[in-house]
């Protein structure tokens, strides 16, 4: 088992990595990375002022490994081009 880190942004801001998760691999890690991802977009969207979520997963000495984001774009489509 190996030792990763998350970091999690979301519309409050930046988490700091302080905990640590055991898991089998490093794809096992990104898989729960996902997994907490969509955890936070059922928990609330992200406000315009950030516009988006994300979760950065490191390793064990906490150099980063991936970076998974879900970006809220907001399009007016009222001023429709005749």
């Amino acid at each position: 088992m190996a030792m990763f880190y998350f970091q999690l942004f979301d519309h409050e801001g930046v988490r700091p990595t302080e905990m640590a998760y055991e898991f089998d691999s490093t794809e096992a890690a990104i898989k729960e990375a996902r997994t907490a991802l969509s955890e936070m977009a059922a928990d609330g969207l992200p406000s315009t002022e950030y516009n988006m979520l994300c979760v950065e997963v490191f390793d064990a000495q906490r150099n980063p490994i991936r970076e998974i984001r879900l970006v809220l774009e907001e399009i007016d489509t009222s001023r429709a081009v005749s």
